[in-house]
């Protein structure tokens, strides 16, 4: 969440380093939102510490060159109108057919390949240098698995092998749902701070994220056990490295058999796995491509409920207690505190017990011998270029007097795309075509058909689209916002089997067969409501 200076490598072609709100505009800002708040300088753009030409462990690359850049108080116009409070906030006419986890599980395995820790602060300002990547482009679970057990041991028991899971907390007769006096295994073990001990801070920002990190442990753990039982003289780091590689092959093959089947078509993704890859080419490899970074992958922004059917507690039965987004970035460390004396889990030591996942309302389990779909069960929004009100009232926030543009997801993924020169939608389907490849483009008139129609128009964004933008309005236009369309699968698909071939350890070298689903996952943990149906 960055408004200030931003840093990007590229590969063959250096850094990339710019104010994300330009200053005039953020002047403009402030002298319209904060007539109060002295208007803040500009961080300068300092050299890169030691050799200017020290290439970071983050790199990008351009699949598709840089494009024509709209004028950036445009861009905050139409960002301000994508946020909007939808009537009715759970109408079922804007779900997707998409199982709600799969949100999360987007989230997880974005986590896993990117990583970019910097703070937004009050100001709007960040330090330049402090924005690089820190992830491996790759999907191989370092988020989960940090280091390995000899540098980063405090993630593990004490045998090297397991990874540490938490414990919760019991609720007491005040707490809705009434008494639920044990503590179960289902959180992510904790400090006295209560700060998730884990690889990846991030993946404890919000509870949803927070119990599928949780699951990938429990699913380590789980084939720590199965291999026990088959080889029982396997111990140590040869039963460790033997886990994890069953983890991450398992985990490669529910992107590319489960997750992506989901959320792109599945024509795009199986001509790229026949035919090889057109953009993300092998030269590539190694950089993140910032059209997936910036535009494609953060279709997951659209798909976010402000309300969740999360567990028989929390619920929009009668009964039950709304389970709102802002509950679940509560029940975080990394969220859930605004500061001195108001601490997350609204004061227990760790997850309360009644705020444990119910998997079956998060996933399809119908494909699962021996286990019950849940007609509770939650359905992600409708992929398209509006996002959930709700975004913009998380408990980060609520502590920043800040303009609301800083605070807007969908005016930063604006700005974050003129910064970087993204091509708008126009010019990729161009150059795809120019590849002798067909993806069928949106007519100007398909583009602003749209709740934001006539800021659309009035900037003409409609003949210069955006690409996060245009990929939103493909997936509504072309498969009413359960999938994305061919230009934003396309970026999708290549991207994911490049990054699994490109990887260490490949489930398309290793065991190009595999198949596997997150609910398969879930249910071989065995864990999947533990609080059940009833009372």
């Amino acid at each position: 969440m960055k408004h200030g200076p931003e840093r990007y490598f590229f590969k063959r072609a250096g850094w990339i380093s710019d104010q994300l709100i330009p200053p005039d505009l953020l002047h403009k800002i402030f002298r319209k939102h904060c007539p109060w708040h002295a208007v803040p300088k500009p961080d300068p753009i300092d050299p890169y510490p030691g050799d200017p030409l020290t290439k970071p462990r983050r790199v990008f690359c351009r699949l598709f060159g840089e494009g024509v850049q709209q004028n950036a108080e445009a861009l905050v116009d139409l960002g301000m109108s994508m946020e909007v409070e939808r009537a009715g906030s759970i109408r079922p006419e804007d779900d997707s057919n998409i199982p709600a986890g799969y949100t999360y599980l987007g989230q997880f395995i974005d986590h896993d390949i990117t990583a970019d820790p910097t703070p937004l602060t009050q100001s709007g300002m960040v330090d330049p240098r402090a924005i690089e990547n820190q992830r491996s482009p790759a999907l191989d679970l370092d988020s989960v698995y940090g280091n390995g057990p000899l540098v980063n041991g405090e993630l593990y028991e004490a045998d090297h092998v397991r990874l540490l899971v938490g414990r919760t907390s019991p609720t007491t007769g005040s707490a809705p749902g009434g008494v639920l006096p044990g503590d179960f295994p289902n959180d992510l073990p904790r400090r006295a701070d209560r700060k998730a001990i884990i690889g990846d801070p991030r993946n404890d920002e919000n509870l949803a994220v927070a119990q599928t990190h949780l699951a990938f442990i429990k699913f380590h753990n789980k084939q720590v056990e199965i291999l026990k039982s088959k080889q029982p003289s396997l111990a140590g780091k040869e039963l460790f490295e033997a886990a994890r590689r069953e983890t991450i092959l398992h985990y490669q093959a529910v992107i590319l058999t489960d997750f992506l089947p989901r959320i792109i078509q599945a024509d795009v993704l199986q001509d790229v796995l026949r035919h090889g890859r057109r953009f993300y080419t092998d030269d590539l490899k190694g950089c993140m491509p910032i059209e997936f970074s910036v535009a494609a992958y953060r279709l997951g922004h659209s798909m976010v409920r402000p309300v969740y059917e999360w567990n028989r507690i929390f619920n929009s039965s009668p009964d039950g207690v709304a389970a709102t987004m802002e509950l679940l970035f509560e029940f975080s460390a990394v969220s859930g505190s605004r500061g001195e004396g108001d601490d997350p889990f609204f004061g227990a030591p760790t997850l309360p017990s009644n705020w444990i996942i119910d998997w079956t309302r998060f996933y399809d389990f119908s494909g699962v011998p021996g286990v019950e779909s849940n007609p509770d069960s939650n359905l992600a929004r409708e992929i398209d270029a509006q996002l959930s009100f709700a975004l913009k009232n998380l408990p980060e926030f609520q502590v920043m007097n800040a303009p609301p543009v800083f605070v807007s997801l969908a005016t930063r993924n604006l700005l974050r795309g003129r910064l970087l020169q993204l091509p708008t939608g126009q010019e990729v389907v161009k150059r795809m075509s120019d590849a002798g490849l067909d993806v069928g483009p949106l007519s100007d008139v398909e583009i602003a058909a749209c709740p934001q129609h006539d800021i659309v128009v009035r900037h003409a964004f409609d003949k210069a689209t955006p690409l996060w933008f245009y990929i939103l309005r493909e997936a509504k236009v072309r498969n009413e916002g359960n999938q994305l369309g061919l230009l934003g699968s396309r970026i999708l698909a290549e991207t994911f089997v490049g990054l699994i071939e490109h990887g260490p350890l490949s489930v398309l070298k290793e065991r190009p067969h595999l198949r596997f689903s997150m609910p398969e996952l879930l249910a071989e943990v065995g864990d999947l409501n533990p609080l059940g149906s009833t009372p």
